[in-house]
């Protein structure tokens, strides 16, 4: 695993550590279930259990993962940071797809899901942090490809104080800065928006809800426009 991410991620658990959770937590409303995949199943139509269902979020980003392999766009021992994870099943899967990826999940309801023990004893790396943290820092190096599902798509929902009214602002800055590609859930509105910020996006497939889940990035426009999945 990269000592650099390693390292930055431990300062943004640090600095978590050192607040209220209350004084960051975004959806206050949104109490935290025993199981997530019911919810996935109504939002999505199948759970992240379930990588070889061809329209689960899982699969969909695998293949992803398998295009950029193949065409060298990323390493075989790619760096992958997924925020907020929820209960990483999603990471999970990638993580057995990929056993030499460094995969890396960041919530700030971290061991707070039955998920986690396993999930760490199969080499994913979870750190306790918040997401306004992680939006104002810069790791030494850009991570190979950063996860946002359904947070991303959700901004409306998010109980924004009146000094975090620019996160989804700061959001798509930091994945312009800090990841080479990016796989969000997000609205049609939103991919308009990314586009006229520079952003290349293809789609890979269905997000929840009315979302659709699309790969971005600022680094590599000429392959995402040339390797549609």
């Amino acid at each position: 695993m990269s000592n650099n991410h390693v390292e930055y991620l431990q300062k943004l658990e640090d600095q978590a550590s050192m607040h209220a959770e209350e004084d960051f937590y975004l959806w206050p409303r949104t109490p935290i279930k025993a199981d997530l995949q019911e919810e996935i199943v109504q939002r999505v139509g199948v759970s992240d259990l379930y990588p070889g269902a061809e329209n689960s979020r899982p699969a969909q980003i695998i293949r992803l993962i398998e295009m950029l392999l193949n065409q060298r766009l990323v390493r075989k021992r790619f760096s992958l940071i997924d925020f907020p994870c929820g209960d990483a099943i999603v990471l999970w899967q990638i993580k057995k797809a990929f056993p030499f990826a460094d995969c890396y999940g960041l919530d700030c309801k971290k061991d707070l899901y039955s998920t986690h023990s396993m999930i760490k004893n199969d080499g994913v790396i979870l750190y306790c942090a918040f997401l306004q943290h992680l939006f104002e820092s810069n790791p030494t190096e850009p991570f190979d490809i950063a996860v946002m599902l359904n947070t991303y798509r959700g901004w409306e929902y998010a109980d924004l104080r009146d000094n975090e009214k620019n996160l989804p602002m700061l959001a798509d800055s930091w994945f312009a800065r800090n990841a080479k590609f990016a796989v969000i859930t997000a609205t049609e509105v939103q991919i308009d928006k990314l586009r006229s910020l520079g952003f290349t996006t293809i789609e890979i497939g269905k997000g929840e809800d009315d979302s659709g889940m699309v790969c971005i990035s600022r680094c590599y426009p000429g392959a995402l426009q040339l390797n549609h999945l």
